[in-house]
């Protein structure tokens, strides 16, 4: 069998033209299972012909009509003609690319020989926006090596540089960082009154050399209103032009307008509210995350533990303590802070008669336990004002845990760049790696492609 695909290409005035795009032959007599339906090498050169027919088509027909002067409607001369190649997701493609002069009517300089390109202009990057944003879309995703060989192996495109993917994708991070700083209000729609809460926490990302660090700090976070999709933001500081501005814009599309409510929830980094607070240049009202009092709670019950573990001849006093530390979390929940401050206070002389009474033995595991307490009563000591009442909020159906910062911190920084990922980063490279994989875990890269394609 043969089968023999065309393309027809019709003009805008009119004419018609049949291209014959490619062939495919199989036998019938002796198939094999390799042999049925269209392989990748075959649909690889069929899109590539295909793809190169219709942009050199495509090109033809747009700088014949670029030749034609807005202003008298005469056509302008062709200085000369030149090649320009350009990547596309089917293959680098030679096209015409012609100089145009520019138009007697316009030249104001009168001895001046001026012309333009304008495929130069239309594509300036010598590649299309969609290869540019998929490239993006999986660098943010994959290595970019392992994006360069994905790219290869499912497409008729030429194999690219991981260099090229890098470079693309900080490109793609720049329109997006623009876009966040000429982003206009945008009206909240029917849930204008609805709270808005804004998680945030930060990760860790290995510093390359020669950058005088460690560590490279990248702060994400996630803005959410109730009827709403969730927003997502990302940056490190060091990278970044204007951390703030991401952080304005993501408020903005989800409806916040100046003078809105704003709440923070935070695991009590002074730095992290701090954040919103300069972005939205008003005072934002901060809750201490419920997760981390719970872990340091927890702490101090397996503390608890290890000193009963000891089997202790005077149990009383140990009794006392362990029932007051089961208060603390109750109290803490009810928004009882400064009655659970004191009970605080209290375990550390009781806990220090319990070693008294029962031996040296226990005093490493009291110390320990003493140091757990303290450390709680500082964590609450320094976020006195973002403490609530936890229960209630919790009754009322409202956020009281960073879970949803956290599982950003997974998505953006921990997936791409840390936990088993081998990679080192530059302060650029962390916060534009992480502003374009925040971008597509929203779906906001596709749009934004899609709208300067239509503009």
């Amino acid at each position: 069998m043969e089968w023999v695909v065309k393309l027809e290409a019709k003009s805008g005035w009119g004419e018609v033209e049949t291209i014959e795009v490619g062939k495919i032959e199989r036998r019938v007599v002796g198939l094999t299972a390799d042999e049925v339906g269209l392989t990748l090498a075959e649909g690889k050169e069929l899109l590539g012909e295909l793809g190169r027919l219709v942009l050199q088509t495509q090109m033809e027909e747009y700088t014949t009509c670029a030749r034609v002067c807005p202003e008298c409607m005469k056509m302008r001369k062709q200085r000369d003609c030149r090649t320009r190649k350009v990547q596309t997701l089917f293959g680098t493609i030679t096209v015409d690319a012609p100089r145009i002069s520019v138009c007697p009517c316009m030249n104001t300089w009168g001895f001046l020989d001026v012309s333009t390109s304008p495929l130069a202009e239309l594509l300036p990057d010598r590649c299309t926006p969609e290869m540019r944003r998929l490239q993006a879309e999986l660098s943010a995703k994959h290595s970019y090596r392992e994006t360069a060989r994905l790219l290869a192996m499912l497409l008729p495109c030429e194999p690219p540089n991981h260099a090229t993917m890098r470079n693309r994708t900080h490109r793609v991070a720049a329109e997006l960082e623009s876009q966040a700083a000429a982003q206009p209000n945008v009206d909240a729609g029917p849930n204008r009154d609805a709270e808005m809460i804004v998680f945030i926490d930060g990760a860790h990302i290995r510093a390359a050399p020669g950058y005088q660090t460690r560590h490279i700090d990248v702060t994400v976070g996630k803005v959410e209103v109730s009827g709403r999709p969730p927003r997502r933001f990302a940056f490190a500081a060091k990278g970044a032009v204007s951390p703030l501005a991401g952080i304005r814009q993501a408020l903005q599309e989800r409806g916040w307008q100046p003078g809105s409510s704003v709440t923070v929830l935070s695991d009590g980094e002074a730095a992290l509210p701090g954040l919103i607070r300069a972005a939205v240049r008003e005072p934002v009202t901060c809750i201490l995350d419920w997760w981390h009092i719970s872990m340091r709670v927890q702490h101090i019950e397996q503390a608890l533990r290890g000193v009963y573990a000891l089997e202790p001849r005077h149990q009383a006093g140990l009794d006392m303590v362990a029932y007051r530390i089961g208060r603390l979390r109750h109290l803490i929940w009810n928004g009882y802070h400064s009655e659970a401050h004191d009970e605080l206070i209290g375990l550390r002389h009781m806990t220090s008669e319990v070693a008294h009474l029962n031996g040296e033995k226990f005093r490493p595991k009291v110390a320990r336990l003493l140091w757990n307490c303290d450390d709680l009563r500082r964590y609450l000591a320094n976020s006195t004002a973002s403490l609530i009442d936890y229960g209630a909020r919790y009754r009322s159906k409202l956020p009281i845990s960073t879970s949803r910062a956290e599982g950003c911190v997974d998505e953006i920084a921990n997936t791409r760049m840390a936990k088993k990922q081998r990679m080192r980063w530059s302060p650029q490279g962390a916060h534009r790696i992480s502003v374009v994989r925040a971008a597509v875990l929203d779906g906001r890269l596709k749009v934004s492609a899609e709208l300067a394609c239509a503009a």
